[in-house]
């Protein structure tokens, strides 16, 4: 009896250590797996916005087209009274900015 008992913890002193061995090579395995899937994403991720700018390049033009005093004249008069005033405001602080 005196044996089995012996034994028994024996192999709960064994089981301890060896549960602890374990945990700590699933720690260190997780934790390399991680690091790679992290850095494998990043990767990928400046890639992705690398082929977005790329695609923005080929796809998108920008034309700025040149503006005359009445398609001005016309965009104003569409305005609201709201908007008019903010652009006399911009207009005037402007104008004070020239003076000083």
């Amino acid at each position: 009896m005196k044996d089995e008992l012996k034994n028994v913890l024996l192999m709960g002193l064994g089981a301890i250590s060896l549960t602890g061995e374990k945990a700590n090579e699933l720690k260190k395995e997780l934790l390399e797996k991680g690091e790679a899937l992290y850095k494998e994403g990043s990767i990928k991720n400046e890639e992705l916005k690398r082929e977005i700018k790329d695609k923005i390049k080929e796809n998108v033009t920008v034309e700025v087209a040149p503006t005359s005093k009445e398609d001005i004249a016309e965009i104003i008069k569409n305005m609201s009274d709201e908007d008019k005033k903010e652009l006399e405001k911009l207009l005037k602080t402007k104008e004070d900015k020239k003076e000083e």
